[in-house]
């Protein structure tokens, strides 16, 4: 599952180092009025005050900053960014309106100008708590979760209490495949809120690439009796019951999740899944195409198709569908894998191929640096149908090598080819 880092308008009006209070008074008292209704969490008055204040004097600085983020708390950004950018003309040194000009333009995918932002922000006010947080979600949200991590962490110690950056350093450690990370940032989460949705959902996720299940299935639990209505944690548990091999709970969530929401693509994907294992292959055929129908080029369901069209003998529809996926994906490994062991493989001697095969599988090994078992059993049977059995007793031999940590019944499939390309003959798979 993959984890998106959201960014929460609240973090405007919640974060310390930048309150109401900083606001300075002009005549007739109007900021103090607008710091009054803030503090009331009046947001109507404090416009109406900074508006009075600035018909006064339109070149107050405090006042174009303050309007400008309750504009950017109303999710009102084209009426923020007017407002900012005057307190930034007026005070080139507010790092403050510097970082709230950044959400803003955050908020408006405008990612370089908001990065700009952020980092002039930072250089006035090294410490500058909004700008830390949400230039974290930014480079996260860019990949770079190395540096989005080292400014989670710098505002988590200028402000331990900011549960978004908890939230959100838990799901950088998500993507970093830093699992106890990760579940001890929810975990402190749930212990200042034991009622934090996003905590228990980001927590369960995390269970779940884990391998932990069950625990995963409790957390989804809580998430689904705070949330009824929502079909997403019925799909997210449904999921981490397949986890634990209880196929037909499992369905029955998938089912409720759709039931809630009939285009809910987790839940689709779940179901089709579960179809897909028990070969109930027009059931899965209908939930894949309904996901491509509406995200065309959904890898999983792109994949799911493919295996449903080999599994039910529609060899043709399969080698298609492979050929479409590598040429969207070339960075996965496993499409080229599977299109490659069909074509070393399958049952049609017409659709054959070693040459092509063997390309289709090198590939996909060499994005895994050759350390998938699965995939150099692949090119050992490409080499295989090519003629080059020296090469497939080579390939066949190091992917029982490195099948050490699989299922005995895994290796021993693996095992059970040596003597077949030793008597050079191909491999070839019959589809049950």
């Amino acid at each position: 599952m993959k984890t998106r880092l959201v960014l929460a308008l609240a973090v405007l009006l919640s974060l310390p180092g930048i309150s109401p209070g900083a606001i300075k008074p002009v005549e007739h008292d109007y900021l103090r009025e607008a710091e009054q209704a803030l503090r009331d969490n009046n947001e109507e008055a404090a416009l109406k005050a900074l508006d009075a204040a600035l018909k006064e004097n339109p070149d107050e600085p405090s006042a174009h900053f303050w309007r400008g983020r309750v504009y950017a708390g109303k999710g009102d950004f084209d009426k923020a960014l007017p407002d900012l950018n005057a307190a930034i003309k007026l005070q080139p040194n507010n790092a403050d309106a510097y970082a709230h000009r950044g959400y803003v333009y955050q908020k408006r995918h405008a990612l370089d100008d908001a990065l700009a932002d952020f980092n002039q922000a930072l250089r006035l006010d090294p410490g500058n708590n909004l700008a830390l947080f949400c230039r974290g979600l930014l480079l996260g949200e860019r990949g770079d979760t190395k540096s989005a991590l080292g400014d989670l962490d710098a505002a988590l110690a200028a402000n331990p209490d900011n549960i978004e950056a908890l939230h959100s350093r838990g799901q950088i450690h998500v993507l970093r495949q830093e699992w106890d990370e990760a579940l001890k940032d929810f975990d402190h989460c749930i212990q200042k809120d034991p009622k934090d949705v996003a905590a228990y959902t980001g927590r369960g996720g995390a269970h779940y690439l884990k391998g932990e299940f069950k625990e995963a299935v409790e957390d989804y639990n809580k998430v689904v009796e705070m949330q009824p209505t929502d079909a997403r944690p019925l799909a997210q548990r449904g999921y981490a019951l397949a986890g634990l091999g209880e196929k037909e709970k499992a369905l029955a969530d998938f089912e409720a999740a759709l039931k809630l929401d009939a285009k809910d693509s987790a839940a689709l994907l779940g179901r089709a899944e579960v179809n897909r294992v028990d070969k109930k292959w027009g059931h899965a055929l209908m939930d894949y195409d309904a996901v491509l129908e509406q995200t065309p080029g959904d890898y999983r369901a792109l994949l799911g198709r493919a295996s449903v069209h080999y599994g039910s003998g529609d060899v043709e529809k399969a080698l298609a569908d492979y050929a479409d996926i590598t040429k969207q994906f070339p960075d996965e490994a496993q499409p080229f894998n599977d299109y490659a062991w069909l074509l070393a493989t399958g049952p049609k001697d017409g659709l054959r191929s070693g040459e092509r095969a063997v390309e289709l599988a090198d590939h996909a090994c060499k994005l895994t640096e050759y350390k998938n078992s699965a995939y150099l059993d692949t090119l050992a049977a490409a080499f295989a149908e090519k003629g080059d059995f020296d090469n497939a007793l080579k390939w066949q031999k190091e992917a029982v090598k490195l099948s050490g940590e699989e299922p005995a019944d895994v290796q021993e499939d693996l095992k059970s080819r040596i003597p077949i390309y030793e008597e050079k003959k191909p491999y070839r798979e019959v589809i049950k």
